[in-house]
């Protein structure tokens, strides 16, 4: 009998050399590849964090942890030593040019092709899953991505709405989502309040770019598309959904990915537990509990968000050993490899 390996859906690995030097104020990016300036920060953010219940000084602090390693390949031992020998994951590049934060060292065709050559090292084959970032402003879109499926084997498309476009822009429902279903490779959007954005977006802005209700044309339009909404929602809105009385007029981001799950309209849609589930003990309960439906439970993808998640406080290793224990076996290895591997299309 095979053993069963782990898929972490959603993960990270791009460092400052693919991030807007304006990315952070006073232009920290490129400030602190001075080592001095970063190590000098790292000692005063160690002071700061432990009296500080701020999650952007916390999620700030694991970026410099993260961001500031000499190489993609770094980052990726580092994920990979918090997790079981023969773990797969899927690596999600950040194409953040058109955010308006300023330049960039290595653009995302640099960064793809980084990623392109640690997925054909034997050390690392059979342990990436590659996506592509497309943005739609680009030009070249679709040719950028059949170079990616064709010649270097990336096995879907991600794609970051607050970063200033629609999931229904044009390019993509022309071009993009066509082709992806042609290939048979699945989608993966981020769908959270929390997020990265335009610097010339206002938060509403951004946060109406990001709604779940935004992909109803993409997923009415191409019903045989994998899409998974990344975040369930996220922790803002799972907190909301808790504290709120059900009577709210408002549908929490949570609520309406559920009800597209459990409608029987979107077979096809899929959404993971990233970032939102870090929050553990406010979230798990609620997860465990969600996750007795079946309906549910079969479009649930096991993913962390590395290495935005990674801190000091509680380990990604942690992390992925507590939630096991939580869910319990049948439940874990239904998120974290049966449903994974029908996302990326292999069963």
């Amino acid at each position: 009998m095979t053993e069963k390996v782990i898929y972490n859906c959603h993960n990270h690995i791009f460092t400052h050399e693919n991030i807007p030097n304006g990315y952070f104020p006073m232009f920290l990016v490129p400030a602190l590849r001075i080592a001095p300036l970063r190590w000098l920060l790292k000692a005063v953010m160690k002071l700061v964090i432990p009296w500080s219940k701020n999650d952007r000084v916390h999620r700030y602090a694991a970026f410099l942890k993260a961001a500031y390693r000499n190489s993609q390949e770094g980052n990726l031992k580092q994920l990979m030593g918090y997790y079981p020998v023969g773990s797969k994951f899927i690596i999600l590049p950040m194409d953040m040019h058109y955010m308006g934060a300023g330049k960039i060292k290595k653009e995302i065709d640099e960064q793809h092709r980084e990623l392109a050559d640690l997925s054909k090292d034997k050390k690392y084959s059979d342990v990436i899953i590659p996506f592509a970032h497309i943005d739609p402003r680009r030009p070249g879109s679709l040719e950028r991505l059949d170079s990616l499926v064709n010649n270097d084997h990336f096995r879907g498309v991600k794609i970051y709405p607050p970063l200033g476009y629609r999931p229904d822009n044009d390019i993509l429902m022309k071009d993009i989502y066509p082709y992806m279903l042609s290939k048979n490779i699945p989608l993966m959007v981020h769908c959270s309040p929390g997020f990265v954005k335009a610097k010339w977006l206002t938060k509403q802005e951004a946060y109406a770019l990001t709604d779940p209700d935004n992909y109803i044309k993409v997923m009415d339009t191409f019903p045989d598309l994998r899409i998974c909404l990344a975040h369930f929602g996220g922790i803002s809105e799972w907190r909301r959904h808790i504290n709120e009385p059900r009577t709210s007029e408002k549908h929490t981001w949570l609520k309406k990915v559920i009800n597209f799950i459990k409608c029987g309209i979107y077979p096809n849609l899929y959404t993971d537990i990233s970032y939102t589930i870090f929050n553990f003990y406010e979230n798990v309960p609620l997860l465990k509990i969600l996750l007795e439906d079946e309906v549910i439970l079969d479009h649930v993808l096991f993913g962390s968000d590395f290495y935005m998640v990674e801190s000091e406080r509680y380990s990604e290793k942690r992390f992925s050993i507590d939630l096991r224990f939580a869910l319990g076996e049948s439940m874990f290895w239904k998120i974290a490899n049966e449903n994974p591997k029908k996302y990326l299309g292999e069963i």
